[in-house]
């Protein structure tokens, strides 16, 4: 059975009004060529996902059995996560504050973040990480979230940067911290 670990502060019960029973997701997950790009980075030791959605994504991250750290402010009863993966229900923002998880070597964005995520993202990746956002693709969040992680990270590291998946809707960054 995964670990679901549940916290839900004042802020999250006042600012979340919605059935906290599981929530089937009604939009999209990622494709066949999503996954295989996220097999294919996903040899890693410790990874951290942000937006758990139906749990295909934390399925492909599990492959090669790396430790997962997975963040959802709902709860899908995704039941594809893994078994040995760690699910917590609640924003990232409340995790950075609530848990000191780090030595994340892979991260796996597929929900909005803030510069205080970019931030952490920074702050406990390990010296060499990377970052793998989807929804790469016109306006769309990963096209956001690439962008202010790729000017946070300007002065803190050396970065090399791609793209894969379907379409190209997955964007990587192979950061070094200098």
């Amino acid at each position: 059975m995964v670990l679901k670990v549940n916290f839900k502060s004042k802020h999250w019960i006042d600012g979340y009004n919605h059935d906290k029973e599981h929530i089937t997701p009604t939009w999209g997950s990622i494709a066949s060529q999503d996954k295989k790009f996220l097999i294919k980075h996903s040899n890693v030791k410790k990874i951290c996902e942000i937006g758990t959605g139906s749990g295909k994504s934390t399925k492909a991250l599990g492959t090669y059995n790396a430790e997962i750290h997975t963040i959802d402010m709902f709860d899908h009863g995704a039941e594809l996560i893994p078994k040995t993966a760690k699910f917590y229900f609640m924003h990232s923002t409340h995790f950075w504050k609530t848990y000191n998880v780090s030595g994340f070597n892979l991260y796996f964005i597929d929900a909005n973040i803030r510069l205080v995520d970019a931030k952490e993202i920074f702050e406990r990746a390990t010296d060499n990480f990377k970052i793998i956002f989807h929804d790469y693709r016109d306006e769309d969040k990963g096209v956001k979230n690439h962008r202010m992680m790729i000017r946070y990270l300007f002065d803190k590291c050396h970065t090399e940067e791609s793209t894969g998946g379907c379409g190209k809707c997955c964007s990587l960054i192979e950061c070094e911290k200098i």
